[in-house]
Order: structure tokens, then C-alpha cells, then sequence
């Protein structure tokens, strides 16, 4: 049986009792988990040494590369950087974030507190409803002409107006305030709250872990999206996202538009262009990778839902 101690402060410890059958699961859980964070890290490693290696070695290298081939060089970068429809994609991706992050979770809360409230006659019929959608969807043919009617085509709103609320995060939120004791809510309207200021200024601040999760998701959904936008701005080049950009340089091979320092030969251009693949991959990954470990306590961390003072 493990023991329990207590520290100066009060706080008890568990101490696992060391058994052979206890060391061997550690052996191989740690050896399982190193080896399954290596599988991940790997293809990371490979683009970035790529991006920073000489163009003509690269042409040449197979298998995973460990470090940069040659001098390390940011030739590639220079190219990105300096292409403007990367920085027109860059523009218009985040825009899309920001937007559909922002008040997307906004709505989002709202919708989840209406349909969470016991005492409002329609949260049954709407709950249902909301997963109705969720699981049964009408296609991409009949939402095309919902918004073709609705003039949308060529236009931003083509983009922020199917991806500003998702059912599934509804849910979620609808779930967490559910969660939260009536007391609080009965408290704050006894002092004449009315239900916005309750829900922006009670209720939300304790479902914080929550939202976090709805506005990474939701980031991290817009971000990697290109599938709407070559459905809806096929007329609209200057509003695509930077995904649809790097689609059409990875998919239809399309790099030697980016390369405009190369010569003329095909070897030249191939080369810069095998380059600038992995450089175009880094510069539209890079940003939602360093902004994940900032929301990661969020994932991990719980909140106490305490009772009311008297």
C-alpha cells in the first residue's frame, strides 16, 4: 500500500511503493510517451531544417532531415516574405480569426446560456433543434445557394457568416453553465441584475477555462480553413485566406509564381521553389503552434465552483 505523509504546511503526499511490476509499467509508459512526442516532433523538425537548408542539396536529400543541409540560409523566407500574396493571405486569415473568434464566441455564449436556462419554455425545443443540425446537414450544394441568394459570393461575409457558431460549441458552453449553481444567478437579480449583465458579468468570467477552449477552437478552425473560400471567392483572389495560398503552391505545384529572384532555367526555379514549399509551411504554421502553449493551462486547469457567501 503506498504511504501517505504529511508536509510542514499540512498538505499530504502519496509515495508509491517501488515494485518490479511498478518499475516495468514506468519503463514503458516513459519509453511509449518519448517515443510517441518523437513521431510528432519529427515531420516539425524536418519542415524547419528544410526551410533553412541549401536549395540545391535539398533537391537531392531523402528521409528525415536532423539538421540544415549546407550553410543554413533564409533565402527561402526572403522570397515568402517578399511575395504579395503571401502577405494578402496573412491579412485576410487573420481578419477571419479575429472576427469569427471574437464574436463568434460571443454568440456562442449567448446561445448556450438561452438554452441552458431552466425556467425559459423554449430551451428544450431549440436544444433539440441545435443538435438536430448538428448531426443531419444539408450539403454543400444547397448552403452554395443560400449564399448565392443572399449576395454573399466574392465577398468576406461569404467566409464569416457560415463559420461564426458551431453546434458542437454550443454545447460545450451550454454544458458548462448548466454546471454553475442557480445561486448565483438568484443573487445577482435579487441586487436587479438584469440577464446580460448576469451573463457577461457573473456568469462568464467563471466559465473562463470554457471559453478558452471555444476560442482555441475556433482559431485554430478558421486558421487551417481554405475549403469555403475556394468554394465562395473563386472571383475574389484578393480575399483569400493564407491556406488557400498555400494550397494551390502545395497541391498544384504552383511555387515558381512565388520565386520571382530565380533564373530562367527550370533546375533554378525547381529548386528555389522545393524550397520555398517548406518555408510557405513554416511562416502559415508557426503562429498557431507559439500561440497554443499560452491557452495550454486552460485545457489542464479546472474551476472550482464554490457556494455563495452569506
Amino acid at each position: 500500500m503506498p504511504k501517505r505523509l504529511f508536509s510542514e504546511k499540512g498538505e499530504s503526499s502519496v509515495i508509491e511503493k517501488r515494485t518490479p511490476s511498478r518499475l516495468v509499467f514506468n519503463v514503458f509508459n516513459y519509453g511509449f510517451m518519448i517515443i510517441f512526442a518523437l513521431l510528432c516532433i519529427m515531420p516539425v523538425w524536418h519542415v524547419v531544417m528544410a526551410s533553412l537548408s541549401n536549395p540545391r542539396l535539398l533537391m537531392g536529400a531523402s528521409g528525415i532531415l536532423v539538421k540544415p543541409l549546407g550553410k543554413v540560409t533564409l533565402e527561402g523566407y526572403g522570397m515568402v516574405l517578399q511575395n504579395r500574396n503571401i502577405l494578402v493571405g496573412y491579412g485576410n486569415t487573420i481578419f477571419y480569426v479575429l472576427f469569427t473568434s471574437v464574436f463568434g464566441t460571443i454568440l456562442t455564449a449567448i446561445a448556450g446560456y438561452l438554452v441552458s436556462r431552466t425556467d425559459f419554455k423554449l430551451a428544450k425545443p431549440l436544444t433539440l433543434f441545435i443538435m438536430f443540425t448538428m448531426i443531419f446537414s444539408a450539403g454543400t450544394i444547397p448552403t452554395y445557394m443560400v449564399i448565392r441568394n443572399m449576395g454573399m459570393l466574392n465577398t468576406r461575409w461569404a467566409i464569416l457568416v457560415p463559420g461564426l457558431m458551431n453546434t458542437y460549441y454550443i454545447i460545450i458552453m451550454k454544458s458548462a453553465f448548466e454546471q454553475l449553481p442557480m445561486s448565483f444567478e438568484e443573487s445577482a437579480k435579487l441586487d436587479g441584475a438584469n440577464s446580460l449583465t448576469i451573463l457577461f458579468k457573473i456568469l462568464m468570467p467563471m466559465v473562463k477555462p470554457t471559453l478558452a477552449v471555444v476560442v482555441m477552437f475556433t482559431v485554430i478552425m478558421q486558421w487551417n480553413s481554405w475549403y469555403l473560400a475556394s468554394i465562395y471567392l473563386v472571383k475574389a483572389r484578393d480575399k483569400w485566406p493564407l491556406q488557400l495560398f498555400m494550397r494551390d503552391l502545395l497541391v498544384k505545384n504552383d511555387a515558381s509564381k512565388i520565386v520571382t529572384n530565380a533564373n530562367d532555367a527550370n533546375a533554378a526555379i525547381n529548386m528555389a521553389g522545393n524550397l520555398v514549399k517548406y518555408c510557405v509551411t513554416v511562416v502559415g504554421t508557426a503562429p498557431i503552434l507559439l500561440a497554443y502553449p499560452f491557452a495550454q493551462k486552460y485545457f489542464v486547469s479546472g474551476i472550482t465552483l464554490g457556494g455563495v457567501k452569506g
